[in-house]
């Protein structure tokens, strides 16, 4: 898995480094973080569509809560999912076409003060 260090500028206007793994193979979106116990705090997960697209993620074998942000081909977040709940079934939809999927520990959205709006700097 590759690494790479994104930065998000939220709405006070700070900015928030995290080291995200990319899943940008199927076979990598399919796996996302399932079976991963424990995510370093600032680490995360950005999925990377090759074109924008109505995109969904479920919790299936996930074993930590997770923040999901859906992020737009402007780099803008357009839907934050709070803390979503380890094992869960259900579809998480995004509603509207992204490019990126970026999912993080639960809790970690609210602890930096992001919202929707704000911007990923890659």
């Amino acid at each position: 898995w590759d690494k790479y260090i994104i930065k998000i500028n939220n709405s006070e206007d700070k900015i928030h480094k995290l080291t995200v793994y990319i899943a940008d193979s199927n076979y990598k979106r399919k796996k996302g973080l399932m079976y991963i116990e424990n995510l370093p705090i600032n680490h995360g997960m950005l999925f990377e569509f090759d074109s924008p697209r109505i995109a969904s993620i479920w919790m299936k074998n996930t074993y930590i809560s997770l923040d999901i942000l859906f992020i737009d081909e402007n780099q803008i977040i357009i839907k934050i999912h709070n803390e979503a709940k380890p094992f869960n079934l259900k579809s998480i939809k995004s509603k509207v076409k992204v490019k990126w999927i970026l999912e993080m520990n639960g809790g970690l959205t609210k602890t930096l003060n992001i919202k929707t709006g704000d911007h990923i700097l890659f």
